[in-house]
């Protein structure tokens, strides 16, 4: 029997959901006509692409400030209270 090349092998993992968070998984299962397992496994995958991205970003940020690529907080603040004027600011660039 041949597998299909992009299948992966997957291990099961037991969850427990609330009653009302279940219900709304089980709803949105039979909408797609899809398994619970199917739904639950697309929104780990989208929780986890956001996580890796959200901690990407936070290690970027963190590299640019120990480089010096840092704009001054009072520089932001009044770029921001500019907004909607007749005379707003541009915005800040790294110092």
């Amino acid at each position: 029997m041949e597998t299909e090349p992009h299948m992966s092998k997957t291990a099961p993992v037991s969850v427990r959901l609330e009653s009302a968070l279940n219900d709304q998984v089980t709803a949105i299962a039979a909408a797609l006509d899809r398994p619970k397992s199917w739904v639950i496994e697309q929104a780990v995958r989208d929780f986890v692409a956001v996580q890796e991205w959200q901690l990407a970003a936070i290690d970027a940020g963190i590299s640019a400030a120990d480089a010096g690529r840092v704009v001054a907080h009072a520089d932001v603040v009044a770029w921001v209270q500019s907004w909607g004027r007749p005379d707003e600011l541009p915005m800040p660039e790294c110092g």
